[in-house]
């Protein structure tokens, strides 16, 4: 049987290998076996550091929901600019009076600190949110004709994207630290290919009742993943190619 995994597989399929070996050989106690035990004690100690850098990697698909985040700040930011503008020109003359007065507040700020990038237009919109929610700057707000709505709707959006960006930053920092999945599959794999199938295999033939059902079971979800690699490989290679991947 086809028990040697294909050095093509994914670090998804690495380790859910990895981790059906572990499951299986769980079944029955080979807690005497000290050989044993010390492969998949290097096994599962290896696949623990593969799925955390799986994990990682994946927690770095940030990119486009901050860019939706982003964009739906921009449009709040500038509606409520666009409503405080529009305030300016009431024919009340209270209205557009207070309206200047935010106005004046916003270009302190910077009219345009939504095109800022991520950290100075968020620590901007975070001063002017804070400065609109005094007491006595929030009855001149109160006193604009659909300022108070945008407003809140561009806090909650900046609450949301700084949220979002603190996350992504961390899981940066973190990224920096992580052993790529790509590099630690490869060890995985050596472990089994090297290791523990070999050692379950010779085992299986001397010692069919303990150790024949556990090896055919991996060997057989082994072989369930290897026709996916060549079934994969295949559409981009020749079939020679594909079915003698094995390194």
């Amino acid at each position: 049987m086809d028990f040697t995994i294909l050095s093509k597989c994914g670090a998804d399929e690495a380790q859910s290998v990895a981790d059906n070996a572990l499951f299986e050989i769980g079944q029955k106690d080979f807690s005497t076996d000290t050989y044993l035990t010390g492969i998949t004690t290097d096994l599962r100690k290896e696949a623990a550091v593969l799925s955390n850098s799986i994990g990682v990697e994946r927690s770095h698909e940030f990119t486009a929901e901050l860019a939706k985040l982003d964009k739906l700040f921009d449009d709040r930011a500038i509606c409520f600019k666009s409503f405080v503008d529009a305030n300016t020109h009431a024919s009340d003359e209270t209205i557009a009076q207070n309206a200047e007065k935010i106005w004046k507040k916003i270009v302190a700020y910077d009219l345009n600190f939504y095109k800022l990038g991520y950290e100075k237009e968020l620590a901007r919109a975070s001063s002017m949110i804070e400065e609109f929610e005094k007491p006595e700057m929030q009855a001149i707000i109160a006193s604009l004709v659909g300022v108070a709505t945008p407003l809140g709707e561009m806090k909650v959006a900046a609450i949301d994207l700084l949220d979002l960006y603190r996350k992504n930053q961390g899981v940066l920092a973190t990224k920096e630290e992580i052993i790529p999945s790509s590099v630690q599959s490869k060890v995985v794999l050596e472990i089994m290919n090297d290791k523990l199938l070999p050692y379950l295999s010779a085992m299986a033939n001397a010692k069919p009742a303990e150790f024949g059902v556990p090896f055919a079971k991996i060997a057989q979800y082994i072989a369930t993943i290897n026709t996916k690699i060549r079934s994969r490989r295949s559409k981009t290679t020749t079939p020679e190619e594909a079915t003698s991947e094995v390194e």
